[in-house]
């Protein structure tokens, strides 16, 4: 919206541009989003805010000092990374001094991370999205898992496949409600109901239509699993809307051009991303590592490359 830009241009550069790094998780180019972006973060905890907040600060001088792409860094797009890196590392890891150290050294090697993979997915036309986030936590809980058997923090529940136990039929609107909020709200990795409200409004700040793309991946997040026979309790607390609402974000908003084709795949890529998450849950679970938004990403890609090789879906809004 054109009044939220405005005020965009009129925040010192430093801040806008750090701001601009939190609104980045959400695909928002916009300082306002970020700011509600980031108040969410500390909704969801004081800890977690915190900790997207040195992942942010550290990931985006990292940049600065590599002296990395200038436009890059004022679009956000060497901060989102960093922020969910931090906060990522701040729910998965027990919260000691060494924790800080850890979130710094991982938003840092985010940056790096970001440039590398973004030049060689270039030759692929694909976006490194938040792939070096994923990359870069994973390594980080393999290596301090261990190496510290006591480094375990409050991490989020398995969101786990069991019978079904859950008639979406039959739901209340309450539960609807809250199901759909925290599905928005895992993306910065909290149940927090007010968090995922936060979340919608700084997008629909930045577009009406990318807020529709998030209520239809939270309310696919819902559906779907459910007709798989997921539990009750990884439904309801959020664990399958998040990485739907981001590829339906994506592919339905931002990489491709806004059209009804492209808010079809993006429906379909929605319903890719549930059952992908599906796959990976009972693969990566038993190893102790949360599947993060790797079913995004791999949706994301998938999706982008079959839409390249196809004339009556590609149209690309970005490169």
């Amino acid at each position: 919206m054109n009044w939220s830009l405005n005020l965009d241009k009129r925040i010192p550069t430093p801040l806008r541009i750090l701001l601009r790094g939190a609104g980045q998780v959400v695909f928002c180019n916009n300082a306002v989003t970020g700011l509600i972006v980031l108040a969410a973060f500390y909704a969801g905890g004081t800890i977690t805010g915190l900790a997207a907040t040195v992942g942010l600060i550290s990931s985006t001088v990292t940049a600065h000092a590599c002296r990395f792409c200038k436009a890059d860094i004022e679009a956000g797009l060497y901060g989102f990374n960093g922020v969910l890196s931090g906060a990522c590392l701040s729910i998965f890891l027990e919260h000691t001094p060494q924790l800080w150290l850890y979130i710094v050294l991982a938003s840092m090697l985010s940056s790096l991370m970001w440039t590398v993979l973004t030049r060689m997915l270039q030759l692929f036309n694909m976006p490194a999205a938040t792939s070096p986030f994923v990359l870069v936590s994973w390594v980080f809980l393999v290596t301090i898992y261990a190496f510290d058997s006591y480094a375990l923090g409050p991490a989020l529940p398995a969101a786990s496949m069991q019978s079904a136990v859950m008639d979406i039929g039959t739901l209340p609107l309450e539960t609807w409600f809250t199901a759909l909020a925290r599905g928005i709200g895992q993306i910065i990795f909290t149940d927090n109901t007010l968090a995922g409200g936060m979340l919608l409004t700084g997008i629909a700040i930045a577009s009406l239509r990318g807020a529709l793309m998030v209520i239809g991946g939270a309310f696919i997040g819902v559906v779907v699993p459910a007709i798989l026979g997921v539990h009750a309790s990884a439904i309801e607390a959020g664990l399958y809307g998040f990485n739907p609402v981001l590829v339906m974000i994506a592919i339905g908003w931002v990489f491709l051009e806004p059209s009804a084709k492209s808010a079809l795949l993006a429906i379909l890529a929605g319903i890719l991303a549930v059952l992908c998450q599906a796959v990976l849950s009972s693969q990566m679970t038993p190893m102790g590592l949360p599947v993060l938004a790797s079913p995004f990403i791999l949706t994301l890609w998938v999706v982008l490359f079959i839409a390249s090789k196809s004339r009556y879906w590609f149209s690309p809004a970005m490169s």
